[in-house]
């Protein structure tokens, strides 16, 4: 029996996602939206004591996809286990069709 399942994934590389794209291609895919990226950035201190304006700049970017899939129980379990270990994926299933 096929559902309706949101699923939201975000990872901090592209090449996850693409990889997502290319195991879901198989299922139905009802559409996906790119969502914001979002950017964590730190700055460190270098010199706390007479080097003040000795700066360094990071930021971790994190990545945002959301699939609508039609995909039975089964198929979803083996998404799961062929997904990398550095995505985070939040699953939703949709009763009535919104679309």
């Amino acid at each position: 029996m096929l559902s309706y399942y949101e699923l939201k994934i975000s990872t901090n590389r592209v090449s996850s996602l693409t990889f997502i794209k290319e195991l879901l291609s198989p299922y139905s895919v009802r559409h996906y939206i790119s969502l914001p990226k979002k950017y964590k950035r730190f700055v460190v201190i270098k010199s706390p004591h007479v080097n003040k304006k000795s700066k360094e700049h990071f930021q971790i970017l994190k990545y945002n996809r959301l699939f609508f899939v039609y995909i039975s129980t089964l198929e979803l379990k083996n998404f799961f286990l062929n997904t990398p270990n550095d995505i985070s994926v939040r699953i939703r299933k949709i009763e009535k069709q919104v679309f």
